[in-house]
């Protein structure tokens, strides 16, 4: 059983509470491993599963120092993501993805471990973009990734840290910092984009530009990834606010985008946090753990 089929099970038989919004995407992946345009193929998204949970060293307290360790969420989403190919083309089916959690769901962390992945193992000339509203957010990722990368190679026999990049020189990957503040936001060569807290921008101050800006930068590569991650906010009519939008229409089938993947942790009332204290869980996967 892979574990996206785990994770269904577990929804299904109600071990894990889970929201609409990801019961439902959940069984439209479940429905997709069946359809003859895709290839569901695990072994490179638990090649870096592997590498995360054996590699990449937390930062906080009280799990400084000790691996990262991914729970069945984590796991369905990262195999989700690195296993459904296009049979026609054997290239990644999903180039975009939408991560919506609650806070101190580990979310950073495990983005962080994806690109310590890449910056150790990652294809030849790869660029990583840590990305957000301003510098303070963008470091959020990247000061996680500077950290595992300090603990995994501190003695910089492969990697080399500045104060606004990680490199690996033997391999000539880079993963560096673009936020609203950045004065010149073009000319990238991205292979990857993690955009972090874009529920804290309006349209107005940069969030948009930011992401635009990034997806000008992959425009050439035959498989870009962009993954937004980002909690609930206030600003209302904004960048996150027309996202969540659309990830809602790709999940209920009024928006036909087989490259975009929406993981939609919310509740399903306001009522019933007040009520069953249970249901919590629907936008903090992570709490059982």
């Amino acid at each position: 059983m892979t574990y996206l089929e785990e994770y269904h099970d577990l929804i299904r038989r109600g071990e894990i509470v889970a929201g609409y919004w990801i019961r439902k995407e959940i069984q439209n992946l479940i429905e997709d491993l069946q359809d003859p345009r895709y290839i569901y193929d695990t072994t490179h998204a638990h090649k870096r599963m592997d590498f995360q949970q054996h590699f990449c060293l937390q930062s906080k307290q009280p799990y400084y120092g000790k691996p990262l360790e991914l729970v069945i969420w984590q796991r369905a989403y990262w195999e989700t993501l690195y296993s459904f190919r296009m049979a026609d083309t054997g290239l990644l089916r999903f180039t975009e993805s939408l991560l919506e959690i609650a806070r101190k769901n580990g979310k950073s962390t495990m983005f962080a471990g994806d690109a310590m992945y890449d910056l150790f193992l990652g294809a030849g000339g790869m660029d990583i973009c840590c990305a957000s509203n301003d510098d303070r957010q963008a470091r959020l990722i990247w000061g996680e990734i500077a950290g595992m990368r300090e603990r995994l190679d501190p003695k910089r026999a492969l990697t080399k840290p500045t104060l606004t990049e990680l490199k690996n020189r033997s391999r000539g990957i880079t993963v560096f910092r673009l936020s609203s503040k950045t004065q010149n936001k073009d000319g990238f060569n991205i292979s990857k984009t993690l955009m972090d807290e874009s529920h804290d921008v309006s349209e107005e101050n940069g969030a948009s530009e930011v992401a635009e800006a990034c997806w000008r930068g992959m425009s050439s590569k035959d498989e870009p990834l962009f993954l937004n991650c980002t909690t609930q906010g206030f600003n209302r009519g904004c960048y996150l606010d027309k996202k969540l939008d659309y990830a809602k229409k790709v999940i209920r089938g009024e928006i036909d985008d087989i490259h975009f993947l929406p993981w939609l942790y919310e509740q399903d009332s306001e009522q019933e946090i007040w009520q069953d204290e249970r249901t919590w869980e629907k936008s903090n996967p992570s709490l059982r753990y």
